[in-house]
């Protein structure tokens, strides 16, 4: 028996240079305070933030109390972050990287032009239990992380039992659990949109017995648990949200096979040789990259599985 199931994915991201917007749980956003050395508030500084993979701006002007926000940024990073005023030293802070679904703080202390005193700008993300901003807790795995980390499955499963919270309750299907509660009361989102198994056939939540976008096509992945946010719902569990890549002002692309085959899995406590499957065979690219420079990007993303099981006796198939 031969058993195939086919993932793709044809993202053309349209990703203008000129505050795009995006949905709330596919974006990051950005506050701070810019003030002078003496730590009064300036009004009207500009800040521009750049994104370097794409080289789009978002620029934003601060208010009386010196405060300046920016929603609908693209998670990851790395950005440059520049600050100028009349009569002041423009500054500019490098490296500064979004997580998915959270707040990142950046704040300056710009000098006057007709002084040398020292200009300090300080980055961070905000996570503090007591932060208003936070409808319940949350972490996020990163795209380092995911390429740290092995996965047989290839599968969102296994890369949000990095949050201490999430455990598997089985290994055959891949169910996890959070916080102790039932595999089934979990949310998957793929770029906000709903992507579970409806019909509660699958343990491990998903709407087929592998994940239905491509590993390599994942940007990052958000888990939250007890939201109380009024934007998400169906999830007494986990809210599970990956947000897809972007192509860039670079050409990027992969190509990637994994196989395995059934001698490679030990036997089981009963000391039982193992029989799931004869081999497998997991397939697929990536491509991204710009159509219109600094404007407008497309990525492409495909993966094929390919599985040959044995066939299941009489017994096994009227137990279903």
């Amino acid at each position: 028996m031969k058993n195939t199931t086919r993932h793709t994915l044809l993202a053309f991201s349209l990703a203008l240079a000129m505050n795009t917007a995006f949905a709330q749980e596919t974006s990051s956003a950005m506050t701070g305070k810019i003030t002078d050395t003496s730590g009064a508030a300036i009004a009207g500084a500009t800040v521009d933030i750049l994104h370097v993979p794409t080289g789009s701006h978002k620029i934003v002007t601060t208010d009386a109390s010196g405060r300046f926000n920016s929603k609908g940024l693209r998670t990851g990073g790395p950005y440059v972050v520049s600050v100028s005023k009349d009569g002041f030293d423009a500054i500019k802070r490098e490296g500064v990287t979004l997580k998915l679904g959270e707040i990142s703080t950046v704040n300056a202390a710009i000098a006057n032009e007709s002084t040398l005193e020292e200009v300090v700008v300080t980055a961070s993300a905000v996570s503090d239990s007591f932060d208003p901003t936070k409808m319940g807790t949350s972490s996020v795995v990163t795209r380092d992380q995911i390429e740290a980390f092995p996965s047989i499955a290839r599968s969102i499963n296994d890369y949000v039992r990095l949050d201490p919270r999430i455990t598997q309750v089985d290994k055959s299907s891949g169910a996890i659990s959070a916080a102790g509660q039932n595999s089934r009361y979990n949310s998957v989102t793929i770029d906000g949109v709903p992507t579970n198994d409806e019909f509660g056939l699958n343990a491990g939540g998903l709407p087929s017995l592998n994940q239905p976008i491509s590993l390599d096509s994942i940007e990052e992945i958000a888990v939250g648990i007890a939201s109380y946010d009024v934007t998400t719902n169906d999830a007494t569990g986990a809210n599970i949200n990956a947000v897809t890549k972007s192509g860039t002002n670079d050409f990027k692309g992969s190509v990637f096979s994994y196989y395995r085959k059934k001698n490679w899995v030990g036997d089981n406590e009963l000391n039982q040789k193992f029989t799931g499957f004869n081999d497998e065979l997991t397939y697929g690219m990536t491509l991204g990259g710009p159509i219109v420079q600094d404007r407008l990007f497309f990525f492409i993303s495909a993966e094929k599985f390919e599985a040959k099981n044995p066939a299941p006796t009489l017994n096994q198939a009227i137990r279903g």
